[in-house]
């Protein structure tokens, strides 16, 4: 038998995934190394969807010096093919001699900056490799001694204490989320109505960092106001944003008023007592009949399914344990729990876009 694909085995298949659980550390630092090159933005406006370049030439726009670059950049995209980030093609030169060209896989084309120029590539700026394994580093630690979490073991301190003073990570932090929120945001409210019956009124952003959640959202109701809260020195940097508002302060203390109350990736931050408690400042915040809108991740009950939105999730999960002390990612039923306990009525939950949730939450 000339071909090398194995045979269909139980025990194979097992094996192979547990090997490459323990090898799939190496993925990560292969994107971080690709998106450093600017090797998908490179594919990217070479041409159309579709376009493929040879790692010969990938190697000559980055100017490496390094004559074994091509061959190296070779076996960096050829790995990330098998994730679809780039898609593999094998070619014939006229003496005969094959190599592979390289273009834009699926998840490759969410890596590259989009029309606005936003990019989930930021994101691994501040959540990059060796930050989460240092801080994974002491998760084992972190469960046998309880205590600091494993980014405070390793940092010193915790994550948005570590923010408030270290203004590079900050700036990575904003950063990452202007462009994480902006590319979720911007599927989300083509399917979302929700905000529309607020429009004349006032919403206020809990944790709105740099204000990107009330720019989208103004973008399409100018009518609408909008408050962006967060602890002073965040909203210190943020831009001037029509129609916006910056308010500093600290959602445990209280909320500015408005006719609704948003929260994007807020409360999975915190522990189960006070995500009652900024709940419950909301529900102080609004006039009867008021709303919060909330969009988080939902985990489910059971994990009989392996789909990339639960895993995705999970993954999250984990990473919220390591960076705080008691956040995690809720299941429907925990968030239900919270909303009762915060004096609110049962949330109304409409999926969103990327594994997120929306859920609404209104004041009697």
């Amino acid at each position: 038998m000339n071909s090398t694909q194995i045979p269909p085995d139980e025990d194979e298949e097992d094996m192979l995934l547990a090997m490459q659980l323990i090898g799939l550390r190496i993925v990560p630092y292969a994107i971080k190394t690709a998106i450093e090159l600017d090797l998908l933005e490179i594919i990217a406006k070479a041409g159309p969807l579709g376009t493929h370049l040879s790692p010969l030439d990938l190697a000559s726009k980055v100017a490496a010096r390094n004559p074994d670059a091509p061959m190296m950049i070779d076996r960096l995209l050829r790995l990330l093919s098998a994730y679809s980030v780039c898609t593999c093609k094998l070619v014939n030169e006229k003496e005969g001699k094959e190599f592979r060209i390289y273009g834009l896989g699926k998840a490759g084309r969410k890596l590259i900056k989009d029309e606005d120029r936003f990019s989930l590539a930021s994101t691994l700026r501040f959540t990059n490799p060796k930050f989460e394994g240092d801080m994974c580093s002491q998760l084992t630690a972190s469960i046998l001694e309880g205590g600091a979490r494993a980014y405070e073991r390793v940092y010193g301190d915790l994550i948005f204490k570590d923010m408030e003073k270290n203004e590079n990570i900050r700036a990575e932090f904003n950063e990452a989320m202007l462009n994480h929120t902006s590319i979720v945001m911007k599927k989300i409210l083509k399917t979302y109505n929700g905000f529309n019956s607020l429009s004349g009124g006032v919403l206020v952003d809990v944790g709105g960092g740099l204000g990107a959640n009330l720019a989208l959202i103004l973008s399409r109701l100018p009518k609408l106001k909008g408050v962006n809260f967060d602890l002073p020195h965040v909203v210190s940097e943020a831009p001037k944003i029509k129609g916006v508002e910056h308010v500093g302060g600290d959602m445990f203390d209280a909320i500015p008023r408005g006719q609704a109350i948003f929260m994007k990736w807020i409360l999975h931050d915190w522990n189960d007592d006070q995500c009652v408690a900024i709940l419950k400042n909301c529900k102080k915040a609004l006039p009867k009949n008021g709303k919060v809108i909330i969009i988080e991740y939902i985990m489910p009950r059971e994990i009989y399914e392996t789909d990339l939105a639960t895993k995705n999730s999970l993954f999250y999960d984990v990473g919220i344990m390591c960076a705080t002390q008691g956040g995690k990612e809720r299941t429907k039923e925990e968030f239900e729990v919270l909303a009762m306990k915060a004096g609110f009525n049962l949330p109304n939950i409409i999926y969103g876009a990327y594994s997120f949730w929306i859920l609404e939450l209104y004041a009697d």
